[in-house]
């Protein structure tokens, strides 16, 4: 169903929302409800005396967080007055259509039927905007990284990779994903500070698997002493890295 806003608009619903209906008997007259949807997720079972709560087994904790009162429109006067109500409160206004005045029980049909929508809405633009704000956070942090790696020396990146690579080996150890996935970018980040001979991408290969961990220490003290330009020993770990290779 799609909601028609006279008021407001339904990519950013305000949560808060005069329906109003007019009379199809007399169209001068305006029916309205109010529609509430909750910001805060409630289990309204928590608040019930226990001698209701054998009653509650099918109910939906989430059910009462959103509602329409009254359930069935009431008179409120003219399009006007209900424009004015809803401009005055800041509420979103949404024209729900003709009712029969005098068949409450269709009337409370369409006005929950309403309220699901509208809480849909409001759910679909909460969800984004809590994305947009995880992506700017992510953004941000990966901004504020950046410029500190850039003004580190080669020995304080290099003691930087260490850390962030034990941190990885614990966030496996610990099954954490959003923690590895955090780590793997933090070094993604680092690395654009590395040449690429310095294989980078293989010591968190080999990090990630437990099997190769001894292979993934081979390739960071290559890329460690690479940076040291200590050659000789660049060429010794290539030789160990490529034993344990056809091993």
């Amino acid at each position: 169903m799609d909601l028609n806003f006279q008021i407001g608009s339904k990519d950013n619903p305000k949560g808060h929302a005069l329906l109003f209906f007019l009379n199809k008997d007399n169209k001068n007259e305006v029916w309205g409800t109010y529609m509430i949807t909750l910001p805060i997720e409630v289990d309204i079972t928590k608040y019930m005396p226990p001698f209701l709560m054998n009653n509650t087994n099918q109910m939906n904790p989430t059910e009462f967080n959103s509602f329409a009162f009254p359930p069935s429109p009431e008179y409120i006067g003219d399009i006007e007055q209900i424009n004015e109500l809803a401009t005055q409160r800041d509420d979103d206004l949404i024209d729900g259509g003709e009712i029969d005045i005098n068949d409450n029980a269709n009337n409370m049909m369409k006005v929950n039927d309403i309220l699901s929508n509208y809480l849909d809405l409001y759910n679909s633009k909460t969800k984004e905007e809590v994305y947009e704000l995880n992506e700017s956070v992510e953004k941000e942090d990966t901004n504020v990284n950046n410029l500190m790696y850039e003004f580190m020396n080669v020995n304080d990146r290099m003691g930087e990779l260490s850390k962030l690579l034990s941190k990885l080996l614990f966030a496996m150890e610990n099954s954490q994903e959003n923690l590895i996935e955090e780590c793997e970018n933090d070094i993604l980040t680092l690395s654009k500070y590395y040449p690429e001979n310095h294989k980078i991408n293989k010591i968190v290969e080999y990090t990630k698997n437990n099997k190769t961990s001894k292979i993934a220490e081979l390739y960071f003290k290559r890329c460690l002493y690479l940076v040291k330009e200590n050659y000789e020993k660049v060429q010794e770990y290539e030789k160990l890295i490529e034993e344990s290779d056809n091993h």
